[in-house]
């Protein structure tokens, strides 16, 4: 009832949006817009603060660039303005614009120029982001990643997400990250606006976002606007930086667990064009036996390529290449070797029409990725993905509503190898081919509140049947400032390809991509309402609270067969929780702690649960979902010296008990002699998940001193991993009766060389 409602409700105000839309309105007033952009790099600055003031030195309008260095000031009357465009870490640049009364719209795009007086402070002074949570959204920038402890040479966005309440771990190996009691293949992550599905390293450190190549992040823990669509928990939206327009540069890390090699320069004359590339390989597999004691068979490596150029008039084009690749065994001695690999490739254009009051940002490219397990089975698994997309995304002004609007259209290529391990039959290969549009007008309701209504439109060639998704986001700042603000979401979500795995196995890495079944897309209604507010200089608190309902989620069947089992049933579920968030970020010091308070509950009918428990329908907690999480950050920066903590601590993770075991005999090839074969051993296992791991925590510790050498500046960096030596539960393999654990005290030392 509530899901039809809503729809209703949608379908209404995206067709009033499409109307906005497609009316070209004439307003009297002035629109000035620009690019802000970075004169050392040529990378566009998100968070540029554009202030204008009249003549007579009083603030006119104001607003902030957003992740393409993108402003807009509107309703402004014609006449002499102020403009001044400022960022920490820059030089405030300040210059006057005539507006005249036959010019709707003025462009005045600039670059600023790096403050040296204030670089050594920027780590410190950079404005707080982790508490800044509105409506799901978290901005992420590169900074941020350097305040987490990372044993290498900097830090990186899989760890940094790891220290959020609200996202759950598999550990420190397996790279799977739950959002808010959601599964990995429920995450959206994409690089430069293209898909990339297994982004997260085996290694659970490290992923394909280090700090020295992003440029920023928004994370969506949900509530995501309409602008994204195909994934029903969360989105992770990287943008990659670009190269140096003026200067090549060059550095070289390496650690235990880490080396890199990165460098970038411009590409001919005239300081617009850019190339960027890095290399970087993991080491723990031969250091590991030194520094750990045990050899650990864990192995990835990744490459990227990016060219950019941009011209005077607004229009900025790149191309870019990645490919990443992860080996190895979560169970060490006696587990299966799993292996997957992603390889990107794409082109960016965005541009600034000089008569439109719109700004346009068109992608398209190949993702690939392709996943397999073998070892201990008798046959091997494999899935593979190939998606070719094409977006347009356009953002517009009709008087005082901002409209973003598109089309998107996406082939697919799905093929897999699951030697009939499914329930349901299924072919080896599916194409799906797509067709899909959004629209959101963002609408002011006086000076404090704001409503974001939107919807997302999809169709699928011969496979699914029309689906519409209405969004609707709000927001009110009730003192009419940035200090205080109440956010707030509702909207339906939908998936039509699933990530199959055996949750039942924490140590399995092994996804099968999957189109759903028979029109049964994967469904989640998010609700969601917030609160942030500035506690004083330096300090920021938010919290938020969530409701997710879930339809048709893919379960692996339940099973006393003690063998890896891809086999799928459906379940619908309940998630409720909330984050609280506070955050100190002053001068030489910076402090972050979170807590997170999750409850997730599955329901599935399945034929197995009646003959053993005398019920088909069993409700259960599955494996990921962790009641009680606390993160906390701190950094002190002493001169040359940065000294870096991080203490985690959550509570235990649901898993299945054993009651018992027995044997059971095949009769395929004969009647077995029953006094001499015992047949094969099968667990008995208890009611799914009812047991619970121990509790989880770890402190990481690290310090770092900078040195300048006459060709370029030295980091070294000294630290240790669970510097207490807890003996942490990675998984209990109730099958072997066999306790797998997370990384004892694992003391590390890295060096990074900046040319």
């Amino acid at each position: 009832m509530i899901r039809n409602q809503i729809q209703k409700i949608g379908g209404f105000l995206f067709l009033v949006i499409i109307f906005l839309n497609s009316t070209d309105a004439i307003s009297q007033s002035k629109t000035i817009r620009g690019i802000i952009t970075d004169a050392s790099t040529g990378q566009t600055i998100q968070g540029a603060n554009i202030v204008l003031f009249d003549q007579g030195d009083n603030q006119v309008k104001g607003t902030v660039s957003d992740r393409n260095g993108f402003y807009r000031l509107q309703n402004i009357s014609a006449d002499e303005y102020r403009i001044r465009i400022s960022y920490i870490g820059f030089i405030t640049k300040t210059d006057t614009l005539n507006i005249a009364e036959n010019e709707e719209i003025t462009t005045y795009s600039t670059s600023l120029r790096v403050n040296s007086a204030e670089l050594d402070e920027l780590v410190v002074s950079v404005e707080s982001e982790a508490a800044q949570l509105k409506g799901g959204h978290q901005r992420v920038s590169a900074i941020d990643l350097n305040r987490v402890v990372t044993p290498a040479g900097s830090g990186d966005i899989a760890n940094y997400l790891q220290a959020l309440p609200g996202v759950v771990s598999a550990g420190d190996r397996g790279g799977q990250l739950f959002v808010r009691g959601g599964t990995p293949s429920e995450n959206l992550v994409l690089i430069d606006g293209l898909t990339i599905y297994q982004p997260f390293h085996i290694i659970g450190f490290f992923s394909a976002f280090p700090e020295n190549l992003l440029a920023n992040a928004d994370f969506y823990a949900g509530g995501f606007s309409p602008k994204y669509n195909g994934r029903i928990s969360s989105v992770l939206d990287v943008q990659m930086r670009d190269g140096d327009v003026n200067n090549t540069n060059s550095s070289v890390s390496i650690s235990p667990f880490l080396t890199e090699i990165q460098m970038e320069g411009p590409l001919g004359d005239g300081n617009n064009s850019s190339w960027i590339a890095s290399v970087r390989s993991s080491q723990i597999e031969q250091t590991s036996d030194l520094f750990l004691g045990k050899t650990q068979p864990l192995r990835f490596d990744s490459q990227f390529l990016k060219f950019t150029r941009f011209n005077e008039d607004g229009t900025r084009c790149s191309a870019m290449a990645m490919r990443t690749y992860d080996r190895g065994k979560l169970d060490f001695d006696m587990g299966n070797s799993f292996s997957w690999s992603n390889f990107v490739l794409g082109g960016k254009c965005t541009h600034l029409p000089q008569e439109s009051n719109t700004f346009v940002d068109f992608n398209f490219g190949l993702s690939h990725l392709s996943n397999k397990i073998g070892g201990s089975l008798e046959t091997n698994l494999s899935s593979a993905l190939t998606k070719f997309s094409l977006d347009l995304d356009i953002n517009q002004t009709v008087g005082n509503v901002k409209l973003n609007y598109g089309v998107n259209s996406h082939m697919k290529w799905i093929n897999y190898n699951i030697e009939e391990l499914f329930q349901i039959p299924q072919s080896e290969t599916d194409i799906l081919l797509g067709l899909g549009s959004f629209t959101e007008a963002e609408i002011p309701l006086g000076e404090k509140i704001t409503v974001r209504p939107g919807a997302s439109l999809s169709f699928y060639a011969n496979t699914y049947n029309p689906s519409i998704e209405p969004r609707l986001r709000f927001s009110w700042q009730p003192f009419g400032n940035d200090n205080q603000e109440l956010n707030a979401s509702i909207g339906i979500y939908r998936q039509t390809i699933a990530g199959i795995s055996d949750l039942r196995d924490a140590g399995s890495a092994f996804i099968a991509w999957l189109p759903t079944p028979n029109d049964e897309r994967m469904e989640a209604i998010h609700s969601l309402v917030g609160w942030q507010q500035q506690l004083g200089s330096g300090l920021q608190f938010s919290a938020e609270g969530y409701y997710k309902k879930l339809q048709n989620i893919p379960v692996s069947v339940w099973s006393t067969i003690a063998e890896f089992t891809t086999d799928i049933a459906f379940a619908n579920g309940d998630i409720w929780g909330a984050d609280v968030r506070l955050e100190y970020n002053h001068r030489l010091f910076y402090a972050f702690l979170g807590y997170g308070y999750s409850w997730t509950k599955y329901r599935s009918a399945q034929e197995n649960f009646n003959v053993w428990f005398g019920s088909p329908i069993q409700s259960y907690h599955p494996g990921h979902d962790r009641r009680h999480q606390i993160n906390s950050m701190v950094s002190a920066y002493l001169g040359k010296y940065t000294v870096g903590l991080r203490w985690q601590m959550g509570t235990g993770l649901p898993f299945t008990r054993q009651m018992g075991s027995d044997g059971i005999f095949l009769y395929e090839d004969g009647l077995p002699n029953v006094r001499t074969d015992y047949g094969t051993p099968r667990v008995i296992l208890d009611k799914p998940f009812k047991g619970r791991t121990p509790i989880y925590h770890r402190l990481d510790v690290s310090l770092e001193r900078e040195f300048e050498v006459g060709f370029g500046t030295l980091f070294a960096q000294a630290g240790a991993i669970n510097t207490y030596n807890r003996t942490n539960l990675f998984y209990y393999d109730v099958f072997t009766q066999r306790r797998i654990n997370q990384l004892p005290f694992a003391p590390y030392a890295s060096l990074k060389m900046e040319f």
